[in-house]
């Protein structure tokens, strides 16, 4: 199983995966399918996120993706609530994995 259909199937059914849908627990969960493969499947992620906030790449990528989910849903100040944090996530990961496949 590819790397983007692993994700599609784990955002679907987290509890299949032993997740509880939190954002921290699939950020962790990414992270070590990520690491097992090397680090290649998220090879250059973190500046592609860094490149679309227009910030410098020195934060890790899951904090990058909650500042873009901050700014685009016009929130100051608070987080963004966990189901659309995850929901950004994995709409930002899959955008990178498909643009790198392309």
């Amino acid at each position: 199983m590819d790397f983007s259909t692993l994700l599609q199937n784990v955002q679907r059914r987290p509890g299949s995966y032993g997740l509880d849908g939190s954002y921290r627990e699939f950020v962790a969960f990414i992270n070590g399918c990520d690491a097992i493969q090397d680090w290649a499947p998220l090879g250059g992620f973190r500046e592609w996120l860094a490149e679309r906030l227009g910030r410098g790449a020195n934060l890790v990528w899951w904090e990058l993706v909650r500042q873009i989910c901050t700014a685009e849903l016009g929130i100051e100040k608070s987080a963004p609530e966990d189901e659309a944090l995850c929901s950004r996530m994995f709409a930002l990961v899959a955008e990178f994995l498909a643009r790198e496949t392309a």
